[in-house]
């Protein structure tokens, strides 16, 4: 009896637990950041939450940085979203967790965020998506402080120890942050994706003419950033992530979609299933033809393997 009434009794506490878990979170279909909305739920009680906004940046939800730290709710929250947390996008929505049981973070429908006037930095874009700083120790009020301490050493934080203390310590400085138990190394300390770092990158290539006689190629690859499976494509010395910010080379604009790299923002090179090596062996003739125009695959292909000059490729 003694043990029936143990397993009834983790039974109770275990359905206690879900039924605290907040359901049909609903934000408004416009946001406009620095003005007070209002978010509804259901199933909440007596505990114990935090409310975190999210950015879907990397194709999935997570929490960016707390609107409300610790608090009891009953049917529903008001709360301000800071202009400088990030630019004005339809990816961003609410999230909420149950500090009492640990339940991690329920989210609302994603909405669009006007007004925002913050601009993701190179150090962000190196990520991903994926957080700089823990969103249980960050609120979105320090959110565009972080950002400048995190730029202000880039890129060396993200390699290198020392200018990683110095941006760690720069983001604790910051209004009302706390330190983060994951937050311990530079997030590319040990990558393979870093060109300066990396002997040889191997991924899907998409060959992209940019003038005359000189094509860039597009190496794609993933990663894992802090849990999160980060994918990104190398052109030269430069990285871009999935919906991560275009970045500007040889005077044409780069980013990342789902099937290829768009250029201009009007067309997409799509990547080929076959796979070359940037900063190893150089591609092959046949690996050319895949993803290149017939003109172009005639020709013979190097690629690069120094920084600045990786996946250049030159048209004899």
């Amino acid at each position: 009896m003694h043990s029936f009434a143990k397993r009834c009794a983790l039974v109770v506490a275990t359905l206690s637990a879900t039924a605290s878990a907040l359901d049909g979170i609903v934000a408004p279909s416009q946001v406009e950041a620095g003005s007070e909305i209002e978010v509804t739920f259901q199933g909440s009680n007596d505990d114990q939450y935090r409310v975190y906004l999210a950015a879907s940046l990397s194709g999935s939800n997570g929490p960016t940085c707390y609107l409300v730290n610790s608090t009891e709710l009953s049917d529903s929250v008001n709360v301000t979203i800071p202009p400088g947390v990030g630019p004005s996008a339809d990816y961003y929505s609410i999230g909420i967790a149950d500090l009492s049981t640990g339940q991690k973070a329920t989210f609302s429908n994603r909405f669009n965020l006007t007004n925002a006037t913050g601009e993701y930095s190179d150090y962000e874009d190196a990520l991903g998506g994926s957080p700089f700083w823990s969103a249980d120790d960050l609120p979105c009020s320090a959110y565009s402080c972080a950002r400048d301490c995190a730029q202000a050493s880039y890129p060396d934080d993200l390699t290198d120890t020392d200018a990683y203390d110095m941006m760690k310590q720069c983001i604790l400085n910051c209004n009302g942050v706390t330190p983060a138990t994951s937050q311990t190394a530079p997030a590319h300390a040990t990558s393979t994706s870093s060109i300066a770092k990396a002997s040889t990158l191997t991924g899907q290539m998409a060959v992209i003419t940019v003038s005359p006689g000189v094509v860039l190629t597009a190496i794609e690859t993933e990663k894992t950033v802090h849990g999160s499976t980060i994918t990104e494509a190398v052109i030269g010395d430069m990285t871009i992530t999935l919906n991560g910010a275009a970045r500007t080379i040889n005077s044409a604009g780069f980013s990342l979609a789902t099937n290829g790299v768009e250029v201009g923002g009007s067309t997409t090179v799509e990547f080929s299933s076959t796979t070359a090596t940037m900063g190893g062996p150089t591609a092959t003739e046949a690996q050319l033809a895949a993803s290149s125009s017939g003109s172009a695959a005639n020709n013979k292909f190097f690629a690069g393997a120094a920084a600045g000059f990786a996946g250049l490729a030159f048209v004899l």
